[in-house]
């Protein structure tokens, strides 16, 4: 048998002591992580702005990828991390954005088209405002009267 093939038995025990979560103090910090999760997962879903939703989500995405670390699965944690802390608050927040962007121009919240409110002063705007030019037929929309 050659010295660099394994032999089907348990590899030897760290010398120093020194295995990286192992007896007790692995299990406290199992623990200790198993019930932040639960604390982060409660207050994402007691969170009522959903902004703020969005914050506490990606502070519960980082808890849960240092579960992850302390289960020793160093993958899944730097994907939950990368996923769960950035890219999905991100992707709630610009979709909150777009859909409230969205609403306002539909309801008419009194704002022109071009985001000014209600009674701003145009005075020094140079754009043609179209909608109540006269000149060339009569009405605004450039029909001509009764033609």
């Amino acid at each position: 048998m050659s010295p660099n093939r394994p032999t089907g038995h348990a590899p030897p025990p760290d010398p120093l002591g020194l295995d990286a979560l192992s007896g007790p103090l692995a299990d406290t910090f199992i623990a200790a992580a198993l019930a932040l999760a639960a604390l982060m997962a409660t207050a994402v879903v007691l969170t009522r702005r959903t902004v703020r939703q969005a914050i506490v989500l990606s502070g519960y995405g980082m808890v849960l990828g240092l579960l992850f670390l302390i289960l020793q699965a160093p993958d899944v944690a730097m994907s939950q991390i990368g996923v769960g802390t950035v890219l999905l608050p991100l992707i709630v927040v610009l979709a909150l954005h777009a859909t409230r962007r969205y609403r306002d121009t539909a309801t008419g919240n009194g704002r022109h088209d071009d985001g000014r409110p209600d009674g701003a002063d145009t005075r020094n705007d140079t754009r043609a405002d179209t909608r109540n030019d006269t000149r060339g037929g009569g009405q605004a929309d450039g029909r001509g009267a009764g033609r």
